[in-house]
C-alpha cells in the first residue's frame, strides 16, 4: 500500500477466474533488469525567471502510482533519482501558480532534465477545494518543514515507514493542527500492517481538517472496504467526494465499494466517473472488467482487459489479466477467434 492506498480489484466472479491484484512496486511493474535513471530539473517563476525555493513536487509513474515527493532546493534544483526507465509525470500544485503536469520519459542514464516555469495565478483567483496548498507548509516553523520533508523522504524514498513516524509527529508536536502529518502517518502505520492505528491517524486528519482534506477520506475508505467493512468504507468516501467531486480516487473507491456491495450496475457508473478524471490509469480497467462479468458482459469485459493490457503489457498482473481474458473469450466461444476446443 502507498500514497494513493488503491486496491485493483478484490472481487471473484462467479464461475469466472478471479483476478485479485494488490499493489506492486514501481520497480517490479516497470522490471527489475532496467539500469536506475533519475530525472533532475529547475523550477523558476515564468514571470521574473527566478528560481523558486520549497515548491512540493510530485512524481507518479504514467498509471497514477505514487513514486515520490521532492521539495525544490534553495535554488529551485530537485532530483528524483533511483528510477527505472519508463514514463512519468511530474505534478505540481501550488495556490501560488497555476496547477503544472507534465509527462516525462526516462530512457536511461544519466535520465532527464527539465526546466519548469510557473505562471502566477491572477491575485483574486480562489483557490481549488481540495487541492495541495503548499503555503499550509510554508507556514509551519523551520523545524516542523524539516521534519515534514525528512519524514516523506523517509515514508516515501526510503521506504522506512517505521522510522517516518517519529518526524510526522515532531510535525504534530510543532504544529498541531497540520493534519497532512496525521494523514501521513496513517499512510506509515498502514504500510507496517499496524491498522487499528491507521485508522485512527485517518480520522485524527479528518477531524482536524474538520472536513476539508478528501484524501484522508478516501484512504480510510480504502481501509475500511478492504476489511469488508462496506457501509462505513461507503459513508466516508461519499463524504470526501462532497469535498471534491471532481477527485477520480474517491469515484474509484466507490465503484469498488458499489460493487462489494452487490450493486455493479452503480458500480459501473462511478468508474466510469472515474475515468472522466484520469486517463489511462490501466487498473481502473481491471476493475470494470470485474463489474462487466459481474453484470454478464463478457464481451465489454474482454475490451477492459484489452485496454488494461495495451496500457501496462509487463505490468505485475499482466499474466492474470490474460488468463481471465482467455477464460472469458473461452466461455464466449471465440477464443483466438475459433471455436473452443471440445475433447
Amino acid at each position: 500500500m502507498n500514497l494513493a492506498l488503491h486496491r485493483f480489484l478484490r472481487f471473484a466472479v462467479m464461475g469466472m477466474a478471479s483476478l485479485v491484484v494488490a499493489r506492486a512496486a514501481v520497480g517490479q511493474a516497470r522490471g527489475q533488469n532496467l539500469s536506475p535513471s533519475q530525472i533532475t530539473g529547475v523550477v523558476r517563476s515564468q514571470n521574473d525567471n527566478k528560481s523558486l525555493p520549497h515548491i512540493k513536487i510530485q512524481l507518479t509513474a504514467s498509471d497514477g502510482e505514487p513514486v515520490d515527493t521532492h521539495y525544490t532546493n534553495s535554488d529551485g534544483t530537485f532530483s528524483f533519482s533511483a528510477l527505472p526507465q519508463g514514463t512519468y509525470v511530474l505534478t505540481i500544485n501550488d495556490e501560488a501558480y497555476i496547477p503544472y503536469r507534465e509527462e516525462v520519459e526516462v530512457l536511461g542514464f544519466p535520465g532527464a532534465r527539465v526546466n519548469i516555469a510557473l505562471r502566477e495565478v491572477v491575485k483574486d483567483k480562489p483557490v481549488v477545494k481540495g487541492e495541495v496548498v503548499s503555503s499550509r507548509e510554508l507556514a509551519l516553523p523551520q523545524r516542523a518543514q524539516e521534519a515534514l520533508r525528512n519524514g516523506l523522504e523517509t515514508l516515501f524514498q526510503k521506504q522506512n515507514p517505521a522510522a517516518s513516524l517519529a518526524f510526522f509527529q515532531a510535525v504534530l508536536d510543532a504544529s498541531a493542527g497540520f493534519y497532512e502529518a496525521s494523514y501521513y502517518q496513517g499512510v506509515a502505520y498502514l504500510k507496517l500492517g499496524r491498522k487499528e492505528e491507521a485508522e485512527s491517524a485517518f480520522h485524527r486528519a479528518i477531524e482536524s481538517s474538520q472536513d476539508h482534506f478528501a484524501e484522508a477520506d478516501f484512504a480510510l475508505a480504502s481501509m475500511l472496504a478492504d476489511e469488508g467493512r462496506f457501509a462505513d468504507a461507503e459513508k466516508i468516501d461519499r463524504n470526501g467526494l462532497q469535498i471534491q467531486p471532481d477527485a477520480w480516487r474517491g469515484h474509484y473507491e466507490l465503484a469498488s465499494i458499489l460493487l462489494g456491495t452487490n450493486r455493479p450496475s452503480e458500480a459501473e457508473q462511478s468508474a466510469l466517473e472515474a475515468g472522466k478524471h484520469v486517463k489511462n490509469y490501466p487498473q481502473l480497467y481491471l476493475l470494470l472488467a470485474n463489474i462487466h462479468l459481474r453484470l454478464l458482459r463478457n464481451e465489454a469485459a474482454i475490451e477492459d482487459l484489452n485496454t488494461y493490457l495495451k496500457l501496462d503489457p509487463t505490468g505485475a498482473y499482466g499474466d492474470q489479466a490474460r488468463a481471465l481474458k482467455a477464460k472469458t473469450e473461452q466461455t464466449l466461444g471465440h477464443a483466438s477467434g475459433s471455436p473452443p476446443q471440445h475433447p
